[in-house]
């Protein structure tokens, strides 16, 4: 009994730094994202760092002096330019560059977490699988006969030229709903894209028994029951895709996260959803760690979430965060004069802790609400 609690103890463990390692990995991403843009545009970097607190690694590029160090708190990271927040007179300080510049590498860490979520999704979608809507049932029309273009097993891709992504179940019927007389399909068939013209009829309700027989329903009179629609039932499954189909659709995909994320965090603010289900630092280590449980299929599909929510939430215009800094550059372009440097250092501070202490609130507020 005690061998089993120490090894569910490990095991546990062991999940949570596979999650902590790839939470760094999303934070190398975005500061690498920053350094390269950094290094094209000719800024001079003081220190690219990982985590936060006291170094615990530290090596110098002897060329040109650049400090990489490793920091012990894994939950954020940083690249430092000469001149940062302060005013100075030095030409290499970041304030003292052009702000078109600025904005390119301030932009640049949120770019690099949405391109790589897009490679995560593309190798997801090609060797794992997405997650779509495809044929179930055919039901039979009113008068008992099965006129379909659909196949039992096709993977349903498009209606009427919206893709259809499944992080809900009712997604497809939803487009489905709102189509006409008629909809344009484009579904996976043997794994070739085939477009479709399904059409609104009356149809049979009913079940299939085990041996795949079709029972109709019938009413308390006794008469069988039909229904107006397009005559098939989905099921969700795992369909695999082929590279190029993967790639494309996984593109759409990212832009349907971030549209999802933006609509969570209205709601959040409006009050449609519960501070509950917001969280820091801690619960997103929780969900990752909990995914790693489920496979590195189900852990690459959360990674990918983290990483276009750090890319969204990065480009909010909220002080400390790359959108604000970016507010400040585009008013400097627009105005042709900046804000003074240090008033935007004392709001920047501000922000840093005012975020800090509401990712803290926010773990604690979830885990009062959860136990």
């Amino acid at each position: 009994m005690m061998l089993a609690t120490f090894a569910e103890v490990m095991e546990t463990i062991g999940y949570v730094l596979l999650a902590l390692l790839a939470l760094v990995v999303m934070v190398v991403i975005h500061e690498l994202g920053h350094y390269l843009a950094a290094k094209i545009l000719k800024f001079k970097v003081v220190e690219f760092g990982i985590g936060f607190g006291p170094r615990i690694f530290k090596w110098t590029n002897p060329r040109n002096g650049e400090i990489f160090s490793i920091r012990p708190i894994p939950l954020g990271g940083f690249c430092q330019f000469v001149g940062e927040d302060e005013v100075s007179d030095n030409p290499d300080a970041f304030d003292n560059q052009p702000a078109w510049k600025r904005l390119i590498v301030l932009f640049s860490g949120a770019f690099f977490n949405l391109v790589s979520a897009w490679v995560i999704i593309t190798f997801f979608f090609t060797f794992y699988g997405q997650i779509l809507p495809t044929v179930g049932q055919l039901y039979p029309d009113a008068d008992g006969t099965y006129e379909h273009v659909l196949q039992e097993g096709d993977a349903i891709l498009r209606v009427d030229g919206k893709q259809v992504n499944v992080l809900m179940p009712e997604d497809a019927s939803t487009l489905l709903s709102k189509a006409g007389d008629t909809a344009e399909l484009v579904v996976l068939r043997d794994g070739k894209k085939v477009k479709l013209t399904v059409s609104k009829s009356t149809f049979l309700s009913g079940t299939y028994d085990e041996n795949g027989n079709f029972v109709p329903a019938t009413d308390d009179a006794g008469n069988v029951v039909t229904y107006r629609g397009f005559g098939f039932g989905s099921v969700i499954r795992t369909v695999k895709l082929n590279f190029f189909t993967s790639l494309g659709r996984s593109f759409s995909f990212m832009f349907f996260l971030v549209y999802k994320i933006l609509a969570i965090l209205g709601m959040l603010i409006t009050g449609k959803i519960g501070l509950e289900n917001a969280g820091g630092p801690i619960t997103t280590i929780g969900v990752i760690s909990e995914a790693s449980r489920g496979g590195a299929a189900m852990l690459s599909y959360v990674v990918c979430l983290i990483s276009a929510n750090l890319a969204v939430m990065n480009l909010l215009p909220l002080p400390a965060l790359d959108g604000s800094r970016m507010v400040f550059c585009l008013i400097e372009m627009i105005f042709r004069k900046p804000v003074n440097k240090k008033i935007e250092a004392a709001i920047h501070t501000v922000g840093f802790f005012a975020i800090l202490g509401f990712a803290i609130f926010a773990d604690v507020f979830r885990w009062i609400k959860l136990v």
